[in-house]
């Protein structure tokens, strides 16, 4: 069943990707974008940061502007997250839980995770931009999708800017003591970028996307199909090049990870078609210190729930080092 989804989700993402001629033969943005990236870095500050404040609507909800500025022609993105408060006092820790690609839901991922079970926490449910209503078309996430990489680059850096916007403004309006994050898929990659520059207390990761180029170049029939698009796209622009997007690569030196490892766990699934083990395989290789689990399951299917639930909750309530 994932196999067979994930060959009809690569076909559909090229088709979505087709969709504008305009961006099959020019990506005047390309050079900027990256020569912005190399003169002050990817997890560069954007002006209005330290202004963010949150407020923290009836129900959890809570949204405020993106401060991320696009070098490309692009609509502000937004911050959009929920809120959920630990029964009691009033939590010192905090979790931020950056969802999987397709599946904006707090309730899914509360479900998938046991998170109403874990104690001592406030959980953030923070929403990437594209994911929100109203911010994609036929499917959450189809922003993300572009033949101008230039375009996916961007997107992925505003998602970075606004989780540290988030997670700054929740700090200084709640004053939480301690914060960790949970990244399940796309946000892995996210919570990956996040614990190389802000200062963490612990770091899980679940089937994580490690490197974006490698995960969208051979997701479903894209090993297939791959080389003959990058043909076709070269012909009509030679400057496309999919390593254009390597500079989105959280292991890259002298990017690393600001936390000891041993507060960092990850969990895979033997049988993932979406992240499969060699795409997550290169993080323990950087990081040989990490807690590592691996269970019998598939990207959206878990193996041995009771197991990886406990787990996941031993590393967030401080059982693990």
């Amino acid at each position: 069943m994932e196999a067979a989804f994930t060959a009809a989700w690569s076909v559909g993402e090229l088709l979505y990707a087709a969709r504008r001629p305009s961006e099959l033969l020019r990506d005047p943005w390309r050079e900027p974008v990256l020569a912005d990236i190399q003169e002050r870095g990817l997890y560069a500050a954007q002006p209005g940061e330290e202004a963010a404040r949150v407020e923290v609507r009836r129900g959890g909800g809570i949204a405020l502007p993106n401060p991320y500025r696009y070098i490309g022609p692009h609509p502000q993105d937004k911050i959009v997250a929920r809120l959920e408060r630990a029964e009691g006092p009033p939590a010192r820790r905090l979790l931020v839980l950056c969802h999987c690609y397709g599946v904006p839901l707090p309730g899914v991922m509360r479900a998938l995770f046991q998170l109403q079970r874990l104690e001592g926490y406030d959980i953030v449910y923070n929403i990437m931009n594209k994911h929100y209503l109203g911010s994609f078309g036929a499917w959450p996430g189809f922003g993300l999708v572009s033949a101008r990489l230039s375009q996916v680059i961007e997107v992925m850096r505003s998602a970075i800017t606004g989780l540290r916007v988030l997670i700054r403004a929740l700090q200084a309006s709640r004053g939480y003591e301690e914060v960790s994050l949970l990244g399940y898929s796309i946000g892995g990659q996210l919570a990956l970028h996040a614990a190389n520059h802000l200062p963490l207390s612990r770091l899980a990761l679940y089937c994580p996307v490690v490197r974006l180029d490698q995960t969208m170049l051979e997701l479903g029939w894209m090993d297939r199909m791959a080389p003959h698009v990058e043909r076709t796209l070269q012909h009509l622009r030679p400057n496309y090049s999919p390593a254009d997007l390597a500079c989105l690569d959280p292991l890259a030196p002298p990017r690393r990870l600001l936390l000891p490892q041993g507060r960092v766990l990850v969990l895979v699934q033997r049988n993932d078609r979406m992240t499969p083990l060699h795409q997550i395989e290169p993080l323990r290789d950087r990081y040989p210190e990490i807690q590592w689990h691996a269970f019998d399951g598939t990207h959206v299917i878990p193996a041995d729930l009771p197991a990886f639930t406990w787990r996941l909750r031993q590393h967030l309530e401080g059982g693990a080092p």
